[in-house]
């Protein structure tokens, strides 16, 4: 069995369409959606209509919680009014979480344990993410049951680690390779590149296994996108897969 895995769209509807375009040739068994799916300043409501037409099991994420509460950062303000009550009725009836694979794979945003603002791999005490403890990854990996995969994204790390028997799998942004956040801690996460990013896992008689990919497509008409939103920081984000200076 193989399943595609995506997170973190943000609105990018270019970076969406490439990486559907993969994942179309690479055909797995089923796709699965982690979340974050229209807060950014690219086609808030293009990309909602395209995640809305795929019929794939698809989570809701903390930046769907706050658009739907009203506790609106400077992305969630742009997407709000470009958004229909289609669009708010569908990202109101998503799940939390999911279960694939007759159990063997559980899948959220965040962490199973903690929700869709912790993250589940990394510590960001020091406000970068770097790999956490065996130990503290797994005590966010309560409430999985039998799971012998646990799929996450928020994080926009692209990260694969095996904790115990449990593989983990983040298969970082498809639409937002860097941004700066303030929970727990002031932070900056920075994937180094403007790819759109996705992951696949497998099952054979051997096991579970993880790739993670990157694809190039149109930074430049996202950026350009960014840009006519008011966002040169995302624009630059969409060119370099960094943020610029403070």
């Amino acid at each position: 069995m193989r399943i595609g895995v995506i997170a973190d769209v943000h609105g990018n509807l270019l970076a969406l369409q490439a990486v559907l375009a993969r994942l179309r040739k690479a055909a797995p068994d089923l796709i699965v959606n982690l979340g974050d799916l229209v807060s950014g300043a690219f086609d808030p409501a293009g990309a909602a209509d395209l995640q809305m037409s795929l019929g794939i099991p698809t989570i809701s994420g903390n930046h769907e919680r706050q658009l739907l509460e009203g506790a609106e950062g400077r992305s969630d303000a742009f997407a709000r009014p470009l958004l229909s009550q289609a669009h708010l009725h569908w990202m109101a009836n998503l799940p939390k979480t999911v279960t694939l694979a007759d159990g063997d794979v559980f899948a959220c945003h965040g962490s199973p344990a903690g929700g869709d603002l912790e993250y589940l791999m990394e510590d960001i005490s020091t406000g970068r993410p770097v790999m956490d403890t065996a130990g503290n990854i797994a005590a966010r990996l309560a409430g999985i049951g039998d799971a012998r995969v646990v799929l996450c994204g928020h994080t926009h790390v692209s990260r694969v680690a095996w904790i115990g028997d449990v593989l983990i799998v983040n298969p970082g942004s498809v639409g937002m390779p860097a941004y700066r956040g303030s929970f727990p801690v002031p932070h900056l996460v920075e994937a180094g590149a403007p790819h759109a990013r996705y992951a696949i896992i497998e099952k054979t008689p051997a096991g579970w296994s993880a790739e993670l990919h990157a694809v190039a497509y149109d930074f430049e008409a996202a950026a350009r996108q960014a840009e006519q939103a008011g966002r040169n920081d995302v624009a630059h984000a969409m060119r370099t897969g960094r943020l610029p200076a403070p």
